[in-house]
């Protein structure tokens, strides 16, 4: 059953995390896998697929990649810039800016995870894998490239979690 998360759970995290960023988890520096495991239970997504999302993208701190459409892909998630346009979920958010999503690596994946719960939660009729791809793009011919790399790579990720004795922390839809 899929889970509606209120906006105003959004906004809370918001306000926390910009009431953080001087803390040492939201702090100036590249991301790492306990913060990606961490930013993957607050959010409820399973942190297997969230760090197999970050392989594919292999983005790095503080990188801003340009896009054939004008925009720019930000952090170790490439978030894209198109989340702060007119129609983007950021764009009633001016306190989360574009460099602190490209800069601060724990924030990065904090807002990719939570991306990814909105995602996830789509009642679109998608299976799983689909709806985790369409954080790289609804396009069917971007989604199924996409997935084709994402299910190997959270399966990688997946058995390291429980070599680490996070098995709870992972998810199987195969």
């Amino acid at each position: 059953m899929m889970r509606k998360r209120p906006q105003w759970l959004f906004i809370a995290l918001m306000c926390c995390a910009m009431q953080a960023l001087a803390d040492d988890f939201y702090a100036v520096r590249p991301a790492d896998i306990d913060c990606v495991v961490q930013a993957a239970q607050r959010q409820g997504v399973p942190a297997n697929v969230l760090l197999a999302i970050s392989s594919k993208e292999s983005g790095k701190n503080g990188q801003s990649v340009s896009n054939r459409n004008g925009t720019f892909d930000l952090g170790h998630f490439q978030i894209n810039t198109t989340h702060w346009g007119p129609k983007g979920v950021f764009a009633a958010y001016p306190a989360i800016t574009k460099s602190d999503v490209a800069w601060r690596g724990c924030y990065n994946a904090e807002l990719a995870a939570w991306l990814l719960r909105q995602k996830l939660d789509e009642n679109n009729g998608q299976d799983f894998w689909t709806r985790a791809a369409n954080y790289h793009s609804r396009t069917r011919k971007f989604n199924d490239i996409y997935k084709k790399d994402l299910i190997p790579l959270a399966v990688k990720w997946g058995k390291y979690l429980e070599r680490q004795r996070h098995a709870r922390l992972v998810v199987s839809y195969q």
